[in-house]
């Protein structure tokens, strides 16, 4: 009997040692199997972090909201973005600055820093070519233009809020076209690149048609801005009293459209002809212009906005020799408010040149609420 067990002993050790990295691997893996079936058990019934970080894919956004180490509660007057208490100390001492910048379809592949505006105007500045006017508050931009020259209605839009004012030149016949009476009677807080000059603003090259000059390539910064503001108009860099918009947190996926497509124009010319295209996973819109994807050079990548708006406003010739124009900057008209892949019938109202310009649902009193983020505002001539 002793005999039997000793053999039995025998093969069953033999076995075990000739087999042992299986069975290694198998109580490994076994262990793996029961912590592994209690940790997805439990997480069905718990939503602490440590055992549930997630919770599930619906509750993903907001536990990651609540476990983010840094807790952003204050919103930017201009976007809504929530920042942190020390972010928003920074952009809350300072004010807004109104850059104008160069949209020519040859000036388009030297542009820098417009994807961190916080507001951005485009309009026609003569001949059906636009230029923007670039609102900056909550971001810091290294690498800033072309800056162009100013037209009077840019300068409506920037005494919104009222901001610091950045261009180069602008026009100077005698007239309501004259940007240096409009800049004077209106007190703007003016950082002319023709006054400061460098290092303000640096000179990048020149945008060539051929052998002509069309516009020199002129950047400067936001800190050079900031910086120019407080010497040229001490006391003046502090953030100023203005309207603020209503916001909203974005449209639930399962609430957006698979896809929408905003064509608009500003007259004949197709290479100032622009979409905005949906892109529905990151709920923002596409920018386009001359039938190609309108690149930032700081980033690389495609401009996009959080929300678009066509205002259509009455324009008219100045009559001054020149192909210069006016818009009704006061006043109200028709607008379309595109967000979250769904567009909203609107009006604009603005009760004057101090005041906010304002979006309204179209035939009500409700004041439009738009998501967090870049807004750009496309100025539609009529």
């Amino acid at each position: 009997m002793r005999e039997k067990v000793k053999e039995l002993r025998f093969r069953i050790g033999g076995w075990l040692q000739s087999h042992k990295r299986g069975i290694f691997l198998t109580f490994w893996f076994t262990l793996f199997l029961v912590f592994g079936g209690s940790y997805f058990f439990l997480a069905q019934y718990f939503s602490l972090p440590a055992i549930n970080p997630i919770v599930s894919s619906q509750k993903s956004a907001a536990a990651v909201t609540l476990s983010d180490s840094t807790n952003k509660e204050t919103p930017s007057p201009l976007t809504g973005v929530f920042y942190s208490a020390s972010q928003a100390s920074v952009w809350g001492s300072r004010r807004p600055i109104a850059v104008m910048i160069d949209n020519h379809q040859l000036a388009r592949p030297h542009q820098f820093g417009v994807q961190k505006a916080d507001l951005v105007y485009e309009a026609v500045a003569e001949g059906g070519i636009t230029r923007f006017l670039a609102v900056f508050h909550s971001q810091d931009v290294t690498k800033l233009g072309p800056v162009r020259s100013s037209r009077v209605y840019y300068i409506d839009w920037a005494l919104q809020f009222p901001a610091y004012y950045a261009h180069v030149g602008g026009a100077s016949t005698p007239g309501p076209a004259n940007i240096h009476t409009y800049i004077a009677a209106h007190g703007v807080l003016d950082l002319d690149q023709f006054r400061l000059g460098s290092p303000t603003y640096t000179f990048g090259g020149n945008v060539m048609m051929g052998n002509i000059v069309l516009s020199h390539l002129d950047y400067t910064s936001t800190a050079n801005l900031w910086a120019a503001g407080k010497a040229l108009y001490p006391g003046t860099n502090k953030l100023p009293k203005f309207a603020r918009w209503n916001f909203k947190a974005d449209a639930p996926f399962a609430n957006r459209p698979k896809s929408q497509k905003i064509s608009f124009s500003f007259g004949y010319l197709s290479a100032y002809a622009g979409h905005w295209i949906y892109d529905r996973n990151n709920n923002v819109y596409l920018r386009e212009q001359g039938g190609k994807a309108h690149i930032d050079q700081a980033t690389g990548k495609q401009l996009f906005a959080k929300n678009v708006v066509l205002a259509h406003m009455n324009e008219r010739l100045v009559g001054d020799g020149t192909s210069h124009r006016l818009y009704t900057t006061v006043g109200k008209g028709d607008a379309e408010v595109y967000l979250d892949g769904k567009k909203v019938l609107a009006t604009w109202k603005r009760s004057s040149l101090s005041s906010r310009m304002l979006f309204f649902k179209r035939g009500t009193n409700e004041e439009i609420a738009f998501n967090r983020g870049l807004t750009w505002i496309e100025i539609i001539p009529k």
